[in-house]
């Protein structure tokens, strides 16, 4: 059973972010991130995703909580292993190291919300989509050699999905595994 125990990924504090992002899955990964922080500070720390993506303000909340943990000590590694797609994609950019394995994708797209309402509710929230691009578009350029330009020329109406050899030439990346 100790064996068992000290073989776990919650023993070596790595976390597998498995699925899409939502609010319940955030709230998860956040409650043990948190728990980490508090019983074993300054202690390094992965986050690895193989997701699909999803909601976004719910993956903001925890590429915050990342951010925090970063500033509390910790070194976070966050990795990707099958894929790490839109909102996956930009949470695998919040570590201090940030890995692929050999055969992952990365997706990068912009935005994307259900808009229905009155022509005044669609314009407001449209101007909120933008806002949130404007972010999304900050935090990869930030984190890359790519500038805000060549990430809007690349994701407008598609899908752009990206290898981990893509990823590291352009610094979407630290290491591939």
């Amino acid at each position: 059973k100790r064996k068992n125990e000290l073989a776990s990924n919650y023993h070596h504090l790595r976390y597998n972010f498995i699925g899409p992002i939502s609010s319940a899955s955030v709230g998860t990964a956040i409650d043990t991130l948190t728990r980490w922080s508090r019983t074993r500070p300054g202690e390094p720390i992965e986050i690895r995703f193989n997701s699909p993506g999803g909601e976004i303000i719910s993956g903001l909340a925890l590429y915050d909580e990342i951010q925090d943990m970063r500033a509390a000590g910790h070194e976070v590694t966050t990795s990707c292993y099958g894929m790490a797609a839109s909102m996956a994609g930009i949470l695998l950019q919040a570590g201090d190291v940030r890995v692929m394995g050999r055969e992952s994708w990365l997706m990068i797209h912009q935005a994307s919300f259900g808009i229905q309402g009155k022509t005044f509710e669609i314009e407001d929230e449209l101007e909120f989509v933008k806002m949130i691009q404007k972010r999304i578009k900050k935090i990869f350029a930030s984190r890359s050699k790519l500038s805000e330009r060549q990430i809007e020329n690349n994701w407008k109406r598609k899908d752009w999905w990206l290898s981990s050899d893509f990823a590291l030439e352009n610094g979407l990346i630290d290491s591939i595994r």
